[in-house]
């Protein structure tokens, strides 16, 4: 084999470990106790179905060694009378605590029933590290919206390459009854994908910029609906 052909067979092992990578890329992924992995729900799904790992509070961190996670707040498996006086009662802001059988399981339970109008916080049960541009969004799931009236406050949650930390999500609920909420439950999906970095070129003048006919048509500009109010001019 002559060193043209061997430079030939190289370059086409990287472009092949090149595609490989694009669309198959590498994720390392810690599952923490409780959590469950990422699972796709059908061959040709692109998102990744998450379950519900615990209740978490949206301002504090565990102490060591588990100070990368927000602090579990309810786990589904402590009795909700073994919690603190100011966890409960932040939580019971929100909703209430109940035994009851979930999903076929066999058994009873501690849920919590969020509220109408109530928001809580959520751990999706795992710890991820990605090449340097793969991103993955946590999305709301469409089932959930349309039947229970539950959502993502913060979707879509974007996690970035160098995030060590559990993602969580912000349940809420936006219908008018109350809502089981549970362990394992399939509370989101996450979708990976490529991020670009773009290289940022500094302009002097707004007027420097290419002018294009649309220019500050934003905000429904191009309507499509019903517009009862008329935009105001400032003097």
């Amino acid at each position: 084999m002559s060193w043209f052909d061997l430079i030939l067979l190289l370059m086409n092992l990287l472009v092949v470990a090149g595609i490989v990578i694009y669309f198959h890329p590498p994720v390392w992924i810690h599952v923490l106790p409780g959590g469950k992995m990422p699972e796709r729900k059908t061959k040709g799904a692109i998102g990744y179905d998450v379950s519900l790992r615990a209740l978490v509070s949206p301002r504090k961190m565990e102490s060591e060694p588990r100070q990368m996670l927000r602090l579990t707040m309810f786990d589904f498996l402590t009795d909700p009378s073994q919690l603190s006086a100011d966890v409960r009662t932040e939580l019971e802001q929100q909703g209430k605590f109940k035994f009851i059988e979930v999903e076929d399981r066999g058994h009873k339970e501690w849920v919590f029933m969020l509220k109408p109008g109530g928001r809580i916080t959520g751990g999706i049960g795992f710890v991820t590290a990605m090449i340097i541009q793969l991103m993955y969004w946590v999305s709301p799931r469409s089932g959930l919206a349309s039947r229970l009236g539950i959502t993502l406050q913060n979707a879509p949650g974007t996690v970035d390459s160098d995030y060590r930390g559990e993602a969580c999500v912000v349940i809420v609920n936006n219908g008018n009854d109350w809502v089981t909420i549970y362990r394992d439950m399939r509370i989101a999906q996450v979708l990976f994908q490529w991020a670009v970095l773009p290289r940022f070129i500094s302009v002097a003048d707004y007027t420097d910029l290419r002018q294009t006919t649309r220019g500050t048509g934003g905000l429904g500009s191009t309507k499509g609906f019903q517009d009862n109010h008329k935009d105001e001019k400032t003097s």
